[in-house]
């Protein structure tokens, strides 16, 4: 019973961090992605079904679009919804690591705490446009929850069916089977399930993935990161990209809805180097921690994996991006608890963490709200980079 109020307080605080995100107009990527996309409206849908990417997430903005139309507020609802119906998730899974892992249950609440009013998080929650990260996020937590608790027939059903919708919604979902078999390295204790377990998500995910290659988009894209860059030169790009993704996490006052991205320095040069060398120690360390610390090894390996399918062998043109954080974050905020929670005074911090991360969310909301200012903050923050330039500029012509 103290586990549910409990539950339900997170959410509600969660609710009145996020709600101050409805009043936002559709952005220029909302318009692109979602008003004025075919692919994303009820009338044609099913016709341009064979030719967009992501249908899952194209349903779901296409049901919208058949309830209430071009609704900006009702459209933010969603993904709010979507966005506690994924702490919900994260906080089922988490009880359960927990439990396997010999630790209270607090850490679990407090994890969850920390990243569901993370402001790392409005460029997935605050803008309808990331809704893909939220959705997938969403069946991904479920999926892991299901098929980490006891192996009924039920449980396990459950778990291939979120498998195979969490890609269908964003294709990095296709991180699942992985993330399952680093949790069976690292806090499952009956060997002898972990077939029973396995099968049915990599049975899920591998028809995902047959799924998302049979779309014609989809493979357009992969043909357009392989000719833009090799798989080594991309690793070279996105192992820089990695440690200015997770600063956004440490320094949340850095945001901007369109970040700055790294020069594309030379393999010698001691910025891969380095980049390099902390994703190794890294993954090293999550392996040495495996059975001293496993709850957080299994943080750290989470974090790694959840960034290996947006920033490892597949380029993109803009490889510091705030979406593939969405599920990533969860790993540095269950660190953070595990190290918080142990100490009167380290929970007294927590609480204030907590506080510190909602009110910055309020304040990026509120930025969301006023175009204007938004656009003007990424273009003081990327002076360099063209697009915040350009899109501050149709606003001031607006």
């Amino acid at each position: 019973m103290r586990a549910a109020w409990a539950s339900g307080l997170l959410v509600l605080g969660a609710a009145a961090v996020w709600i101050t995100a409805l009043p936002a107009p559709f952005d220029f990527d909302d318009l692109a992605d979602v008003v004025e996309n075919p692919a994303a409206q009820a009338a044609t849908f099913l016709e341009r079904l064979g030719h967009s990417v992501r249908p899952l997430l194209k349903a779901s903005y296409a049901l919208q679009d058949w309830l209430h139309g071009p609704s900006s507020h009702r459209f933010h609802a969603g993904n709010v919804l979507l966005h506690l119906g994924a702490g919900l998730a994260a906080l089922a899974l988490l009880r359960r690591l927990c439990r396997q892992a010999g630790q209270g249950e607090a850490v679990a609440f407090a994890a969850v705490a920390l990243w569901i009013v993370h402001p790392a998080l409005t460029a997935s929650v605050t803008q309808v446009a990331g809704r893909s990260a939220v959705l997938s996020g969403l069946l991904l937590l479920g999926a892991l929850a299901l098929a980490v608790g006891p192996p009924t027939r039920a449980r396990l059903l459950g778990a291939g069916l979120l498998a195979v919708l969490a890609p269908l919604a964003r294709e990095t979902a296709l991180v699942l089977p992985l993330l399952l078999l680093w949790w069976q390295l690292t806090l499952g204790r009956d060997a002898g399930a972990a077939w029973r377990r396995a099968l049915p998500v990599w049975a899920g995910t591998l028809l995902a993935a047959g799924a998302i290659l049979a779309l014609p988009r989809h493979r357009e894209l992969i043909e357009y990161s392989l000719q833009a860059r090799g798989p080594l030169d991309a690793l070279r790009g996105n192992a820089v990209a990695i440690p200015a993704m997770l600063r956004f996490l440490a320094l949340p006052w850095e945001l901007s809805i369109d970040p700055a991205q790294p020069r594309p320095w030379a393999w010698g040069s001691w910025q891969v180097l380095a980049a390099l060398a902390g994703l190794l120690a890294s993954g090293l360390a999550a392996l040495l921690l495996r059975r001293r610390a496993p709850l957080a090894a299994f943080a750290l390996g989470w974090t790694l994996l959840c960034l290996l399918p947006s920033n490892s062998f597949l380029w993109r043109d803009e490889p510091v991006g705030l979406r593939p954080l969405y599920l990533a974050a969860l790993g540095p905020a269950l660190l953070l608890a595990l190290a918080l929670t142990r100490h009167a005074a380290g929970r007294a911090l927590l609480v204030l963490l907590v506080l510190a991360l909602g009110v910055q969310t309020l304040g990026r909301n509120l930025l969301h709200v006023h175009p204007l200012d938004l656009w003007q903050e990424a273009a003081a923050k990327a002076p360099g980079k063209a697009r915040p330039n350009i899109r501050y500029g149709l606003l001031l012509l607006e």
